[in-house]
């Protein structure tokens, strides 16, 4: 277990750029993360919230979707996922659509990372027993 409070190498985690994506005939907007966490053995569920702001606006957890190869699911259920993997280094997608639209250029991405100091691969904390750490990845991205 790492020392402190970090455990995720944040430079890099997430692209320099943002896209489009049209998901259930809705525009959502699009941001390719790479897993960098020290301990990349747990399954999805294993982070208990990852909390989304784009330009200092607070997206809703319905408004996210976290794609892993090929798979979408949605934020409010993601601390659920027990049997889904991400791998150090692979990369995921956040789709996230917005109330309005964003303006061509950069925009400053903050994601808050929640997961338990249960450094058990395969166990989730669903009871909450486990204290928490809290990481911001942030980042600019270019739409």
């Amino acid at each position: 277990m790492p020392a402190g409070k970090s455990f995720i190498i944040e430079k890099g985690m997430i692209s320099g750029s943002m896209g489009k994506t049209a998901i259930g005939g809705e525009e959502y907007y699009s941001i390719r993360l790479k897993n960098q966490t020290l301990h990349a053995v747990h399954p999805l569920g294993w982070f208990t919230e990852l909390n989304v702001k784009i330009d200092g606006q607070d997206i809703p957890k319905k408004d996210i979707i976290f794609e892993l190869r090929d798979q979408r699911i949605g934020m409010e259920h993601m601390s659920t996922i027990k049997d889904i993997f991400w791998y150090i280094m692979e990369p995921a997608y956040l789709h996230v659509k917005m109330q309005g639209e964003l303006a061509p250029g950069a925009h400053e991405v903050a994601c808050e990372v929640v997961a338990p100091l249960l450094e058990v691969g395969m166990l989730l904390d669903a009871e909450g027993k486990w204290p928490r750490r809290h990481q911001t990845i942030t980042g600019t991205v270019t739409l």
